[in-house]
């Protein structure tokens, strides 16, 4: 059978048990007296005589409803009297007949006959004109499945409950009861959207139950021929999509304290007996979870050919015209094993063609949608949402890597959590913890990101960043292998320097000299293979400055200080060089990279590799700026050889000397103002304004000017204004036609001549000396 008829076979199925399903039953408490007894008011019996219902509304008070996390009162909502349960009393004969009708609910919906048991709530009391709007009851207790109301024989007109569930509806007037007969009871599933209908007469009185299940250890049987037809099905599914899960979606909702294989409601039930067999002899395992579905795609309702001012009209559902698809996500979260274990997983993805329904998923209905009309510059998009509960199945030997699709946030503390618990586990089982571990990391291996940045400054925190530190406690070779050939393909940014010692030390300097290689020599950056990785050229520095002598280290680092020294040393295209005081200028990688890989050539002692790079770095400036990178890196790096040599090597002091000479080029004299107006005027564009611009600039006699022109060509010459950064500044004169810009010479270009001079001073001050 093929995936897409195992899905068909299966909704087929569970519309079979649907359509036998009920999620809400009736009945009569015929010959039962409740016994009530009310503090304050005494004995009751039914029919009320005149008067004692004024007394019974008159113990009571206002009911409350919920509203998110709020309770409030609104007789707008619900215009309902009740009484606490200490406030009352019922019969012994009642608390039995009870009972007895609690074991026909259970039977009737599909619960566990012995394991569902009814625990009064209130005393409500609808005098006329009472009503309470549509609601879901909340979940008051542990294990709540179900709602049971008992409506007691007292005369009333209206008050009709309307309980619905999907498309279904079912309505109940509790004729007997208002006839003042006999009591009568509803119950239906606590997830069921329900409304008491105004009482139009007379006084509606009823007690609410809650119906728990008890708590049960029993697995759920099913039968034998469907289960082993079905674990074929889904066996030979999985073998086309090993690792993507299959999706039954269920009748009910639940909330995440009832999403659990024994508290299943209705048609819920059976099917879930089927799929737990089915699954266990296909080898899978068993999951519960909330579905969430948003799909979002183009909607007219005709705003999009008539215009902006029909934009507000309030369009119904079926006045859209549908269009294309823009975002259509399903995922499962808030994630339940089959014990009702809860599970620390994020969202995991759904394919559409996974999940089998009883209702096709396009016929869905939406729990919420938001529609934007159009409105000139967006708009036309209707945005749905769907929720649903499943249970979810996945084969057994892909379990890990469907867990590490949840993502970093949720899986990373995981395997955390997993790698730190192993050196506490008692040796007869620490093997198979240490594999689920090494499965689980391998899996997170598998689908690591693309993480590239345009400089190291740029990088934020991530949950990856831990990740090496926990692998470590796997103590696998083979798993760190893994990681560093998919750093060298995918990542950039992981800081790996405490991790490279810590797992050469273990495996030893050169256990990892393939991968090692590779991750200097990789081009993480297709939009610019020549960049290179600061974070490559920081572990190489953490290995080569490690203290440990090692014949194996000290070859491997020098050939690892070559390819870097290679890699350096490319030509890349020049970054732009800011020398404004005013503005923050971010180093490149390559300027940040300069001090770590210097470090790596000097404690390797390759002399070739140190002179080739510090010539490229004095035959590239404006790559490696004097005053932000070259003097900085000197003011690190002369001090940190004194103190691990002893001496500054003779090429690292001719660097410094060179700087040296330069700056005391660039300081012999202070920078002098201009005598006249005249400023410079480097401008390429050749268009009759800038021609206009570049004249006044030049001009020595001439401070201010006025220019004339069109919006796009004022905007233009500002552009150009700030572009070169040209000694002037502009102001939008409103008059005539067009507008004109009226220019004023500054003297920018001397003022930041003066900051760079007092800035290349302070430098030569600061640079180290070498005896």
């Amino acid at each position: 059978m093929t995936a897409a008829a195992t899905v068909e076979w299966l909704s087929k199925a569970i519309g079979e048990a649907t359509r036998a399903a009920k999620f809400c039953v009736a009945g009569s408490l015929s010959g039962v007296d409740p016994g009530l007894e009310i503090d304050g008011v005494g004995a009751i019996s039914l029919p009320l005589k005149r008067g004692v219902g004024k007394k019974i509304v008159a113990a009571c008070q206002l009911a409350p409803y919920g509203k998110g996390t709020q309770t409030l009162v609104d007789k707008q909502v619900r215009n309902t009297y009740e009484l606490d349960p200490k406030n009352f009393r019922l019969g012994e004969a009642w608390t039995a007949a009870i009972a007895e009708a609690v074991g026909t609910v259970a039977r009737e919906l599909g619960l566990p006959e012995q394991g569902l048991e009814a625990r009064l709530y209130k005393l409500l009391a609808y005098e006329r004109g009472g009503f309470f709007l549509p609601h879901r009851d909340s979940e008051k207790h542990d294990r709540m499945v179900a709602s049971l109301i008992v409506v007691l024989p007292n005369p009333f007109d209206g008050g009709t409950l309307i309980v619905r569930h999907g498309a279904e509806k079912q309505t109940l007037k509790f004729d007997d009861a208002a006839d003042g007969k006999s009591s009568c009871y509803a119950a239906f599933y606590a997830d069921c959207e329900h409304e008491v209908q105004r009482v139009t007469g007379g006084l509606r009185l009823c007690l609410a139950y809650n119906l728990v299940l008890k708590a049960g250890k029993g697995k759920p049987a099913a039968a034998a021929a469907p289960a082993a037809a079905l674990a074929l099905s889904i066996g030979a599914r999985f073998a086309k999509q090993p690792a993507e899960p299959l999706v039954f979606a269920l009748e009910h909702h639940y909330t995440p304290s009832g999403l659990s294989l024994d508290l299943l409601k209705g048609a819920d039930r059976p099917i879930a007996d089927l799929v737990v067999a089915a699954a266990e002899t296909a080898d899978c395992l068993v999951h519960l979870a909330q579905v969430s579905r948003h799909l979002s795609q183009f909607a007219d309702d005709g705003s999009f050919e008539e215009g902006y001012f029909r934009s507000y009209r309030q369009s119904k559902r079926h006045d859209l015209e549908i269009g294309e698809t823009y975002e259509d996500d399903l995922n499962g979260t808030e994630w339940t094993d089959a014990e009702g274990k809860k599970q620390p997983w994020g969202s995991i993805g759904f394919k559409l063609s996974s999940v089998v329904s009883s209702v096709p998923i396009d016929d869905w209905k939406p729990t919420s949608e938001e529609y934007e009309g159009y409105t000139g510059n967006a708009g036309n998009t209707l945005d749905r949402w769907y929720h649903r509960s499943a249970i979810v199945l996945w084969r057994r030997d892909r379990h890990f890597d469907v867990v590490a699709s949840s993502g970093a946030a949720s899986t990373i503390p995981l395997f955390a959590s997993m790698a730190s618990k192993l050196a506490k586990t008692p040796k007869k089982r620490l093997e198979a913890a240490r594999q689920d571990g090494i499965r689980l990391a391998w899996a997170i291996i598998d689908q690591w990101p693309k993480r590239q940045a345009a400089s190291w400054h740029s990088r934020a925190p991530s949950p990856y960043d831990d990740f090496p530190h926990h692998l470590l406690m796997l103590h696998d070779r083979d798993t760190v292998a893994r990681l560093l050939v998919k750093l060298a393909e995918r990542d950039a940014l992981l800081p790996l320097s405490s991790f490279v010692v810590a797992v050469c030390r273990e495996f030893g300097w050169s256990a990892f000299a393939p991968q090692w290689k590779r991750l200097i020599s990789s081009r993480p950056n297709p939009h610019d293979p020549k960049q290179v990785s600061f974070r490559d050229f920081e572990w190489l520095a953490a290995y080569c400055c490690d203290p440990t002598a090692d014949p194996d280290k000290a070859a491997l680092g020098q050939e690892l200080a070559a390819l870097a020294t290679e890699r350096f040393c490319e030509e890349r295209p020049p970054q732009p060089k800011y020398d404004s005081p005013a503005r923050t200028r971010v180093p490149s990688i390559s300027e940040t990279s300069l001090r770590p890989l210097l470090e790596a050539i000097l404690a390797g002692g390759r002399a070739e590799d140190l002179l080739r790079v510090l010539r490229f770095v004095q035959s590239s400036p404006d790559a490696f700026d004097v005053d932000d990178c070259q003097v900085p890196r000197l003011k690190a790096l002369v001090p940190w050889s004194k103190k691990r040599f002893g001496s500054v090597p003779p090429p690292l002091a001719e660097w410094l000397n060179a700087v040296r000479r330069q700056l005391e080029a660039a300081t012999a004299r202070p920078p002098e103002p201009t005598a006249d107006w005249a400023r410079p005027a480097d401008v390429a564009c050749p268009c009759q304004y800038c021609a206009r611009l570049k004249a006044f600039l030049a001009d020595p006699a001439s401070e201010t000017a006025r220019i004339a022109a069109p919006e796009a060509m004022r905007q233009h010459l500002i552009d150009i204004l700030h572009r070169h950064r040209l000694d002037a500044k502009s102001a939008l004169v409103r008059q005539g036609s067009p507008y004109s810009l009226t220019f004023t010479k500054t003297a920018a270009s001397f003022e930041r001549a003066v900051a760079r001079f007092e800035r290349d001073r302070k430098h030569l001050r600061e640079l180290p000396l070498v005896e």
